[in-house]
């Protein structure tokens, strides 16, 4: 099934098949940017919690690094075209709200094979996003950690 999303005056598309109840298969395409679709497809997909796994193209790229001592993200821009490797989340809510969180990490690698990874931020789609969502029952929720200094998954 095609989809079309205008989200903030921006057009997301997607394609999207169910296999199951559980399971969501998903290609999001040129151009699209990867957390901000994620979102749109678990709002039109009522999706309440899950995880996912993900190959494709990206450019535009946004990966970080979380200092604990610091409690803050270090970023790091990578420009140009780059192979996903690998992109593994898990999607939740900020505790007793509607807020959507995609916690995603992403591997990427460049035309000499070499690797980098982190916690994704932002990936623009250069060639094909192909991934699939693993559903779960359950709401998935978040709860904030003065220690760590972020929303973890609440036990």
């Amino acid at each position: 099934m095609y989809n079309l999303c205008i989200t903030g005056g921006i057009k997301m598309k997607y394609e999207l098949t169910t296999l199951d109840k559980s399971i969501v298969i998903c290609r999001i395409d040129k151009d699209q940017e990867i957390i901000s679709v994620l979102k749109e497809i678990v709002k039109n997909q009522n999706i309440y919690g899950g995880f996912f796994k993900g190959i494709g193209a990206v450019e535009d790229v946004v990966l970080s690094y979380y200092d604990l001592s610091s409690k803050q993200y270090i970023d790091k821009e990578f420009k140009g075209e780059y192979e996903i490797v690998s992109l593994l989340g898990n999607i939740s809510y900020i505790y007793a709200t509607d807020e959507v969180v995609i916690h995603a990490h992403m591997a990427i690698s460049d035309k000499d094979c070499i690797v980098y990874g982190g916690h994704l931020k932002k990936a623009i789609v250069s060639i094909t996003c192909e991934l699939f969502i693993l559903t779960v029952n359950d709401k998935l929720e978040r709860v904030f950690n003065e220690e760590i200094g972020l929303y973890l998954l609440k036990p």
